[in-house]
């Protein structure tokens, strides 16, 4: 541990992978909806990449659905200006041409009009969907930003319109027993998959819909990773069983090498999101009440640091505290969960996590020594070797949160090596013992400054050394 340090627990798979994550639509900013789904990616690309492998995130852009075309429509109907953060501007244009649609459904013509000219590929609203599409994805980066995420590749599903590639997948299924037409109308036929919905690629106009979109980006994914990974929530999981099979008709090898992580939907006390209606939870707006917050509880337990440090503090704890709730329990399963119980300092939480990395460091400042030295024949006490056992847990945890893509491995590991230091530090002298026995315990506390700094960064969560 104290030789190989940030190294510790890594292992040399060597895999091309590729995980795609947050993919919300340009329509808003992210919602809590993605924020699970992004932590998770970010999180499980963390730990595959600490494992050895070579990993690229990405994130597919729906930049061709009826939301976009919603928002270009009240662009070019009202000539409204960019103004403020961007993605706040494209979900005002989205509710606002929405509501507008509700009142007079004779716009509908006109929305399926601009439908069919920007998939012909006409040149003005080529621009207007690009202008659209592009601003609300810088919104979106400045908030993953914020949180510590940054994903490697943005891929429009327009590209596989305009590069022909979706007709490619049409032409692949209409050669399938298993492919359907019905005048301009094309389907797949999945009943011997045990499923009776048709898996519709086509309008009966001819023109394409998500899914034929969706077989041509997963073409595309295949073909520059061997291993794919997709993050996925819940309320697709129908959908992702009938692309599957699809998938499995047309790539059978590649396909072995695919697996969709599926998460639940966190839960605030505030109900369910929406953003057609314009009634949702920002992740803006979420970190920014969180870190609000934080401040407050660092102002009462921190109050002669210095403003900046105090600053610097609420925003790597209420950051670390939203992530740390959203990676704790197993994907699959809800939580509902409050600021509150987020920011308390006692508890599976982050700041639990943060304040005993800041405590252990603490020590070792206080100590000062550089060099340290191990006799484990001098650690004999039950809080000492417990602490030993947990930090040699550390290389099979991450391995096996790897191979399941399963973070909440490493967060209740985190939590776990926390309360067996702080069980340490209350009942064994560390500072004040006899010298050789005390840079033994120096190293110790050492090795748990490694593991839990090691066990936040896969989870992306700041490990910060005074709180």
């Amino acid at each position: 541990m104290l030789k190989k340090k940030e190294k510790y627990g890594s292992a040399k798979k060597r895999k091309k992978i590729l995980v795609e994550h947050t993919s919300a639509n340009p329509d808003g900013p992210l919602h809590i909806g993605h924020f699970r789904n992004s932590v998770l990616g970010d999180s499980i690309a963390r730990i595959l990449k600490f494992s050895g492998n070579r990993v690229r995130t990405e994130f597919y852009v729906n930049d061709t659905g009826r939301q976009i075309a919603i928002a270009v429509m009240e662009s070019m109907r009202t000539e409204k200006r960019l103004e403020g953060k961007p993605d706040w501007w494209v979900l005002n244009l989205y509710i606002s041409g929405n509501r507008k649609i509700e009142k007079d459904p004779k716009l509908e013509k006109e929305l399926r009009n601009i439908m069919l000219r920007y998939e012909s590929g006409d040149k003005e609203l080529l621009g207007a969907y690009s202008f659209i599409v592009d601003s609300c994805l810088e919104g979106h980066k400045e908030t993953l930003k914020r949180i510590g995420i940054k994903i490697d590749n943005f891929v429009k599903e327009s590209k596989f319109i305009f590069n022909g590639d979706v007709y490619k997948i049409l032409d692949k299924i209409k050669k399938l027993p298993q492919g359907k037409i019905d005048g301009k109308r094309i389907w797949v036929d999945l009943k011997k998959a045990g499923i009776d919905r048709e898996f519709t690629l086509t309008r009966s106009d001819g023109t394409t819909i998500y899914p034929a979109r969706d077989l041509a980006y997963h073409k595309d994914k295949f073909s520059r990773a061997r291993f794919n990974i997709s993050i996925i929530g819940t309320d697709q999981k129908f959908y992702f069983k009938q692309l599957i099979e699809t998938l499995k008709l047309l790539f059978p090898k590649k396909v072995k090498n695919y697996k969709v992580v599926f998460y639940e939907f966190l839960l605030l006390p505030t109900g369910s999101l929406s953003t057609r209606k314009g009634r949702f939870i920002s992740v803006d707006e979420l970190v920014d009440k969180v870190i609000e917050r934080a401040r407050e509880v660092v102002e009462e337990k921190m109050p002669h640091y210095s403003e900046s440090l105090k600053n610097k503090i609420a925003e790597v704890v209420g950051v670390g505290a939203l992530k740390y709730a959203m990676l704790k329990v197993s994907p699959e399963k809800t939580y509902t969960f409050n600021i509150e119980d987020i920011l308390n300092f006692e508890g599976n939480t982050a700041p639990y996590i943060q304040y005993t990395y800041a405590r252990a460091c603490s020590i070792l400042r206080k100590a000062g020594i550089k060099r340290y030295t191990y006799n484990a024949k001098l650690l004999e006490r039950e809080e000492e070797i417990s602490l030993l056992k947990k930090l040699s847990e550390f290389p099979r945890i991450v391995s096996d949160a790897a191979e399941q893509c399963r973070p909440h491995f490493i967060a209740n590991y985190a939590y776990e090596l926390s309360s067996l230091f702080n069980e340490f530090y209350q009942k064994v002298p560390v500072i004040h013992s006899q010298q050789d026995l005390k840079t033994t315990r120096l190293s110790l506390v050492k090795a748990v400054t490694i593991v839990l700094r090691n066990a936040l960064d896969l989870l992306g969560i700041e490990a910060p050394e005074r709180m």
